[in-house]
């Protein structure tokens, strides 16, 4: 994917706008009127950037991002030789930021459009870490992984960190974002260690191809993580604890109904209460509606998730049965082995673990609604913790859009330290 980071001097005059703007600016390139943009550039920017040049820069971003939503961000600085102005650019799928500079006689002297990128946050900030790579062995793959130990660890907490559907490296990196690497941050900043590790399918591509299972993709791997943590003759930690976060926290229960006391609790980051099957139907829907209308090409990718929702919950598949004849990346294998699971009802029936549930309210892939079933469920029980956090993402960053959606994902933002503080709280409190 080619994003053209190209430099473009822009030059407005008030033949172009009433006054300049950065705002006008994306309105153009959103209309593709590059002819008319074009005409507001200085001789400099004229000499540098062709209309075609604006044309493969701005349709570049539309077929990697999809439609032009919003501008949004928006600062404007006075200087002494004209004006500076950014903004974020959303689209459907990704985030841009767009700097605008104008020169006294409020033409354009420079435009930039920018891929975001990361940055580690704030509670970060000036802190010391121990680091060991471990590389360790899961159904005859090596795994390769990172222990962070704060630097006073006096038998402190180690959390292991489980991810969720995709190929993800051990950052968790999702667009600009590194979720677990925050985690990780924050966690030593408040004196508890994580291992973190590149998941199967990230190394190793192939093992999504054709048949395979939820042990396979997830629980097989995370029990292995554990397992080398504890081996190792090195490490002394006071206690045990996962973090699952989406697929990982909807696999937790199942984990822990299968290795029981090794684990001291499990945190469960997002998780679904519904079927599968149902949530990914649901999510689908969500996002084929989102901007209001359906074109024909997104009513048949609804009905075609429609029938193959049934499918799976009829049965009417067999083990055999690709991923493209049901739903998301997983075949046959993987929704037979979850047909009788239900993550809920496992979790109700252990009430010897410790569990911390956690949601965000601006979450649009696991909802309020499911964070509402596990409160119906096993919001009574003594060994759960359930807590929702409002203006909070799927990813526990804050979001900046009224309606949550894929555009959060693309803009750069920082695990909330209040949820790291909180899950630091509640590992203090148990037993």
């Amino acid at each position: 994917m080619r994003l053209f980071p190209v430099i473009l001097i822009l030059q407005i005059t008030f033949t172009c706008f009433a006054q300049e703007s950065i705002e006008d600016v994306a309105s153009l390139l959103s209309k593709h009127k590059y002819v008319r943009l074009s005409k507001c550039f200085n001789d400099e920017m004229k000499r540098a950037v062709s209309v075609s040049d604006l044309e493969k820069i701005w349709e570049s971003l539309e077929q990697s991002g999809g439609e032009f939503q919003q501008i949004d961000n928006i600062e404007k600085k006075n200087r002494e030789t004209g004006t500076f102005q950014s903004a974020l650019l959303r689209f459907e799928n990704l985030s841009m930021r767009l700097e605008l500079s104008t020169d006294l006689d409020d033409k354009v002297s420079g435009l930039m459009i920018k891929q975001l990128g990361y940055s580690p946050p704030d509670y970060a900030r000036n802190l010391g870490t121990g680091k060991k790579y471990i590389n360790f062995i899961s159904d005859d793959y090596e795994l390769s992984g990172e222990l962070i130990i704060p630097l006073e660890c006096n038998n402190c907490p180690v959390v292991i960190l489980v991810h969720g559907s995709g190929p993800n490296d051990k950052d968790e990196t999702i667009g600009p974002n590194r979720i677990f690497y925050d985690l990780a941050l924050g966690l030593a900043k408040k004196g508890v260690a994580t291992f973190r590790y590149d998941k199967r399918s990230n190394l190793y591509p192939e093992t999504v191809d054709g048949q395979f299972d939820l042990y396979d993709e997830t629980i097989n791997d995370a029990i292995s993580a554990l397992n080398v943590i504890q081996d190792d003759t090195s490490l002394f930690f006071g206690k045990h604890l996962m973090l699952g976060h989406s697929l990982g926290a909807y696999a937790m229960p199942l984990i822990v109904d299968s290795i029981g006391e090794k684990l001291d609790g499990s945190i469960l980051f997002s998780a679904n209460a519904r079927r599968l099957e149902d949530l990914i139907e649901y999510q689908m829907d969500y996002l084929t509606k989102y901007d209001r209308e359906i074109s024909g090409e997104e009513d048949e990718i609804i009905q075609k998730n429609t029938r193959n929702a049934e499918k799976i919950r009829t049965g009417n598949f067999t083990l055999e049965t690709p991923s493209t004849e049901l739903l998301a990346y997983w075949p046959g294998a993987f929704w037979k082995g979850i047909a009788t699971y239900d993550q809920v009802d496992v979790l109700s029936k252990n009430t010897k673990n410790e569990f911390l549930i956690l949601q965000g309210e601006k979450d649009y892939q696991i909802t309020m609604k499911d964070f509402s079933l596990w409160q119906e469920k096993v919001g009574d029980q003594k060994n759960v913790t359930l807590k929702s956090y409002p203006g909070l993402t799927h990813l526990f960053t804050p979001s900046t859009l009224e309606k949550p959606g894929p555009g959060d994902y693309f803009v750069p933002k920082n695990v909330s330290f209040e949820v790291i503080t909180d899950i630091v709280n509640w590992i203090t409190a148990i037993d």
